[in-house]
């Protein structure tokens, strides 16, 4: 679906009161090698005939388990709680007519399907090095060393072999309350 129909479709779905929420359902297991294929494979299939949306299947992931994500109809006044337990029952009893095993539910997430759209239209975060950031500020990577001195200069999220690296984001709320002076930094031998 375009941009525009997908927009027009979660409207016409907000005024009917006809939402979906998204749902994912991950489990405690021993790893993807421990799945045979063909349940896998049949799992997404058993999840749309008892009434979920467009499942997808994992297997392995964090919790080494076998996972779905599929989408639910959202029936108010039906809070998130009593969603997720139906997702679960829904998601058990697939794995139970296939004979998949797994050691719980690790997790269940359910989103909103206007919050899922926002968080899939949002851009995603840029990461920034010495030689970028001197470059949006039009300075030198010397200068981005001494800039990194002071105490308000936002930490790197990694220190690598090449050299810190940060997110855009942070640093551009430096650069927002950075009050720059026009002009060569004072050498800090100089009184």
């Amino acid at each position: 679906m375009a941009g525009n129909e997908e927009e027009e479709d979660v409207k016409r779905r907000v005024e009917h009161d006809d939402m979906a929420v998204s749902v994912s359902v991950e489990t405690w297991g021993d790893g993807v090698q421990s799945y045979g294929e063909e349940l896998l494979w049949e799992l997404g299939p058993l999840l749309s005939k008892l009434g979920a949306e467009g499942p997808s299947v994992s297997a392995g992931g964090l919790s080494g388990g076998v996972g779905a994500t599929f989408s639910l109809p959202l029936q108010r006044p039906t809070g998130f709680g009593a969603i997720a337990d139906r997702a679960v029952e829904l998601f058990e009893a697939a794995c139970s007519e296939l004979g998949l095993t797994h050691r719980g539910i690790a997790r269940v997430d359910v989103l909103d399907e206007r919050l899922l759209h926002l968080e899939l239209e949002r851009e995603p975060e840029g990461y920034v090095g010495v030689t970028e950031f001197a470059g949006l500020l039009g300075v030198s990577r010397q200068r981005v060393a001494q800039l990194r001195d002071r105490e308000d200069f936002p930490a790197p999220i990694a220190e690598l072999a090449a050299g810190p690296v940060w997110t855009r984001t942070s640093l551009t709320r430096f650069v927002e309350a950075w009050p720059r002076r026009p002009g060569r930094p004072r050498s800090r031998g100089a009184a």
